[in-house]
């Protein structure tokens, strides 16, 4: 008996391999001072955060990510470059959470941990059609197939990227630190489609 994962979705988890330095960390800080309320926790006002100068080296790092995923999970042979477009900072302190919800007018998506902790700190993913289930039955033992979402254990340093589409969000922060994490959107510029097919979109 043979059972295949079919259509899974691509969940890339990396590591952008060196610290942030103390002129980023102090970015980071900075940007603590004016934020607005989530459903949850906190977020920038500032939501291009990535184009801050200072944050140049770790624009340029994450774009490194992004491309591999685009390189091993998308294999396109259209001629357009993925981008990052909007980019923000979230803090969570304890007790306080992330909503559930997706990101709209985005291909691909992704999140960067600036301080999180792997025994408390995690991403949850919630399967696709989840909620348009009619049928529920009592489950005895969960696996890929059968749960209707997936938590993937996070720490300081670790990427994330993800389709965009792909319902996600946190669960109660447990431990006395800050999470801090910085979410970004990706998009495309140049050729997508293909012409003969009259799907061709010039960007």
């Amino acid at each position: 008996m043979i059972i295949h994962p079919l259509f899974p979705e691509p969940v890339y988890v990396s590591t952008v391999g060196r610290a942030l330095t103390k002129k980023e960390l102090k970015t980071v800080n900075e940007y603590k001072k004016e934020t607005h309320k989530n459903d949850g926790n906190i977020s920038s006002n500032d939501n291009y955060v990535l184009e801050n100068k200072t944050l140049k080296n770790l624009k340029e790092d994450l774009h490194t990510k992004v491309m591999d995923y685009f390189d091993k999970v998308i294999c396109t042979s259209n001629s357009s470059i993925p981008h990052i477009t909007q980019s923000w900072i979230n803090y969570t302190e304890t007790n306080q959470f992330h909503h559930r919800h997706s990101h709209v007018n985005s291909y691909v998506s992704g999140v960067f941990y600036i301080d999180a902790q792997k025994e408390v700190d995690s991403i949850v993913f919630y399967r696709p059609g989840e909620a348009q289930k009619t049928i529920i039955l009592n489950v005895t033992r969960y696996n890929q197939f059968n749960s209707p979402s997936w938590r993937c254990s996070v720490q300081t340093g670790d990427v994330v990227l993800f389709p965009s589409f792909l319902y996600h969000g946190v669960d109660k922060k447990k431990g006395p630190h800050t999470r801090i994490s910085l979410s970004f959107n990706v998009f495309f510029k140049g050729t997508i489609g293909d012409r003969r097919f009259l799907t061709e979109l010039v960007l």
